[in-house]
């Protein structure tokens, strides 16, 4: 009778140690799953939990075209600042997205602020497209079946850099073209996608 209970206390005690072993310092991104500590499935009030409601501030966060969406800054002005945005249709304020603003955090995968579109193929495993540049969407990445597929959510800029007219506007644009590539396009922004 003994043996049952000590079973399901050990499943209870496994299952709820999981976000407890990850120390609230740490810093690794793992695509898709969690963003240091900050774990898929976690709301507002788990933040100022995890944090407390002083780390964690209220921020309209832009998301194109003038829109914004509701959302919080954790960590502002230091090399772990985030953009958090929260899903819009959720009464539980779910966090949605998390965009990596300072550069203190570390991609499990490599992934980091600055590669060359080359350095994010590699990571992917295949090429993908890249939104043309000079509006709202512009440098998107899309990474369709890659291994960042529904994982990060990317930005290239390429700086105040001539870009030749294919390059520009509302486009698909492939990793691979030439024109792109000599244009040498950087990671400006990465979001995690918890969707």
């Amino acid at each position: 009778m003994r043996v049952p209970a000590l079973i399901c206390l050990l499943l209870i005690f496994c299952t709820s140690v999981k976000s407890e072993e990850i120390p609230l310092n740490d810093v690794t991104i793992v695509p898709g799953v969690r963003v240091g500590p900050i774990e898929k499935g976690i709301t507002l009030f788990g933040l100022k939990t995890l944090f407390g409601g002083g780390q964690v501030k209220a921020a309209d966060i832009g998301v194109g075209e003038g829109e914004t969406l509701p959302g919080a800054k954790l960590f502002e002005g230091t090399d772990k600042e985030l953009e958090i945005l929260f899903n819009p249709e959720g009464d539980e304020k779910e966090v949605w997205d998390i965009r990596v603003i300072g550069k203190g955090w570390k991609f499990e995968n490599g992934l980091k602020l600055g590669q060359t579109l080359e350095e994010v193929e590699a990571i992917n495993g295949a090429p993908f497209i890249v939104l043309g540049f000079g509006w709202d969407y512009g440098g998107f990445a899309n990474f369709k079946d890659g291994k960042l597929d529904s994982k990060v959510g990317i930005r290239f800029g390429t700086g105040d850099a001539e870009l030749d007219d294919s390059l520009v506007g509302d486009r698909e644009i492939l990793s691979t073209d030439k024109k792109l590539r000599a244009a040498k396009p950087k990671v400006e922004t990465i979001s995690i996608v918890f969707r």
